[in-house]
């Protein structure tokens, strides 16, 4: 599912703090449909509408080898320096980090439709395990609420330089018993998945469209990229987070945010640019967010919660 930021001009010199590109949200909130409150400090991601599809195969155990895919944009005017990725995946019944291989490459163009790999391999274990974490959410369904599929955030080290264009992460993973490893897709309470999803999963080297095995919905996969983006002379380390979400998009009088958890503190701001990088509206955390002064166009918001800045775009009608 691809996202793309618009270039942010940075007038003042260079920029040195931490922000990210996403791609879809993951979490559903810390109570399910049915009224079922999470563990205290987690949340749940939760199956929505019609889909039936906890977890999405992308594991080799020696025998099977899955693969998945999914698309971003690296805009036009900037570079971005890729110092890692973190994907989502689970193991029914694991209480410790079940993964100890993660391999990862980088397409130009999508692998099903003759891309070229610029960066990476099926053999090289780039796992960061002391990077990796307990993501603080339990995929469930309504009707199956529990806590035997802890979602674990898995980062990955990755070292790569992308000019402007289209670009596929393509990876898979590895558990620690070399048993099935899932991984969940992009979640949004009350849809059956994103508009623009087009997530790829191989099976052997054959690549087909992730649908929802109840919905038939396509499917997107969630992801987080952090890179040093450099435009007009200037660089600025950001995140590509996936479960950062605005809506509506296009919006006429104001706007939404699902940030992940480690975002929602008093210290978060939520601040709006205009393309040449100007800062023209600055908020607290909130339910909503106000832009109906703004002149139509397109706007990047920053979310900034003290340790990491994760960017997104916005247009205005």
């Amino acid at each position: 599912m691809k996202r793309n930021l618009f270039s942010l001009m940075v007038l003042c010199g260079s920029l040195m703090s931490a922000q990210s590109y996403s791609n879809g949200n993951l979490s559903t909130g810390a109570t399910t449909s049915t009224s079922v409150a999470a563990p205290a400090g987690y949340t749940w991601s939760e199956l929505q509408a019609e889909n039936s599809t906890y977890g999405v195969s992308g594991f080799t155990d020696g025998t099977n080898d899955f693969r998945l895919a999914d698309d971003f944009m690296v805009p036009a005017g900037e570079s971005w320096a890729i110092s890692s990725v973190e994907i989502f995946a689970y193991q029914t019944g694991s209480t410790t980090f079940p993964i100890n291989q993660m391999n990862l490459k980088i397409w130009s163009g999508s692998p099903n439709a003759g891309g070229t790999v610029v960066f990476g391999d099926t053999t090289t274990n780039i796992i960061n395990v002391a990077g990796s974490t307990d993501s603080k959410m339990y995929r469930v369904a309504a009707s199956a609420v529990g806590t035997t599929r802890r979602i674990w955030q898995i980062k990955g080290n990755v070292t790569k330089t992308l000019n402007p264009g289209t670009y596929w992460l393509d990876y898979q993973v590895r558990a620690t018993n070399s048993g099935s490893v899932f991984l969940p897709p992009v979640t949004i309470v009350g849809s059956n998945g994103p508009a623009s999803a087009n997530a790829l999963q191989a099976n052997a080297g054959v690549w087909a469209e992730i649908v929802d095995g109840g919905s038939f919905a396509p499917q997107a996969m969630p992801f987080i990229i952090t890179y040093v983006a450099t435009a007009l002379g200037t660089t600025e380390t950001r995140q590509l987070d996936s479960r950062v979400l605005v809506y509506p998009n296009p919006t006429m009088d104001s706007f939404k945010l699902t940030l992940p958890s480690e975002s929602k503190n008093t210290n978060t701001e939520i601040s709006i640019f205009d393309v040449t990088g100007k800062k023209v509206k600055s908020f607290k955390l909130a339910e909503s967010y106000n832009v109906s002064d703004l002149q139509k166009g397109v706007y990047i918001i920053k979310v900034n919660d003290g340790k990491n800045i994760k960017a997104t775009k916005l247009i205005k009608n």
